[in-house]
């Protein structure tokens, strides 16, 4: 019953987008065993004006280094070649506690490459958060996932 909220640069095109939700949907659906119906994915899309890293904020020449950094002191940065950030992206997944790490961490790594695909963004920019909750704290239709006929109750229209 995931809701996957994605945040990133408006760097995908209408048709990327679609191809985006069918994408982490279809990983979603058969990797997690989620039916379809029960996935929902937002993409909220934000100017680089508006996000930072490290200090730095999007908009800076130097960002890809500046947003690298791994001590303020010194302000050294990992940042190993010239080069520009394209994308960034940050996912939050509101899911039900019912999967073992080792599918979590299947699960990450393959989103990860398909959110770096779609929105250009360098995987060490793609920062993934799973929120997990108990079934009875997800709702829909009227009904809470602890009730055993939550699928059927809640595909009521």
């Amino acid at each position: 019953m995931p809701l996957i909220e994605v945040k990133t640069w408006p760097t995908m095109s209408i048709e990327e987008k679609k191809e985006f939700i069918y994408s982490v949907t279809e990983l979603t659906t058969k990797l997690l065993k989620i039916v379809p119906d029960k996935i929902q994915i937002v993409i909220h899309e934000l100017p680089k004006e508006n996000w930072g890293k490290a200090g730095a904020v999007a908009t800076d020449a130097a960002f890809a280094e500046k947003s690298r950094i791994i001590n303020w002191d010194s302000q050294e940065s990992y940042q190993t070649q010239e080069n520009s950030i394209d994308g960034m992206a940050i996912i939050a997944i509101d899911i039900w506690n019912t999967f073992e790490q080792v599918t979590k961490d299947k699960w990450v790594n393959q989103l990860t490459q398909i959110t770096s695909e779609f929105t250009h963004a360098p995987i060490d920019k793609v920062l993934i958060v799973i929120r997990e909750m108990i079934s009875g704290n997800w709702g829909q239709s009227g009904v809470t996932g602890a009730d055993p006929d939550f699928l059927s109750k809640s595909r009521t229209c």
